[in-house]
């Protein structure tokens, strides 16, 4: 189960990382229009999180080598679902650091997605 879990992960971080990195300006575009929603959008940051972060904590209990990161990465994602759903002022305020013009920021988390799901990748194709 633990190998499915990963391979999950790597497509959805090779993905969703390529697009932060290619499309910054857009994420940064959805992100305003999800903040203009208010704690509701909160709620929206919530549910991108938590099924990812569920199915990762759910059965992806590794804590050696290289896919430790993805169970770390897992209670993250369970946590900022958890925050931004029993906190969504919190959440909102998260949400007002974006603007267009700090758009660049979203390519860092990108190539560390992208870095970590080549690892995650690469982990799986040597076993």
């Amino acid at each position: 189960m633990e190998s499915a879990v990963q391979k999950i992960a790597a497509i959805c971080f090779l993905i969703i990382g390529l697009s932060h990195i290619f499309q910054a300006r857009a994420w940064a575009e959805f992100f305003i229009i999800v903040r203009s929603k208010g704690e509701a959008g909160s709620f929206l940051t919530a549910l991108l999180h938590l099924p990812i972060g569920a199915l990762i904590v759910s059965f992806h209990n590794v804590w050696q080598g290289i896919p430790a990161v993805l169970t770390i990465v897992g209670w993250g994602y369970v946590l900022k679902s958890l925050i931004y759903f029993t906190f969504p002022r919190y959440g909102v305020k998260m949400l007002s650091r974006v603007t267009i013009e700090r758009s660049w920021e979203f390519v860092i988390p990108g190539i560390l997605m992208v870095g970590y799901g080549g690892l995650l990748a690469y982990s799986l194709l040597k076993n």
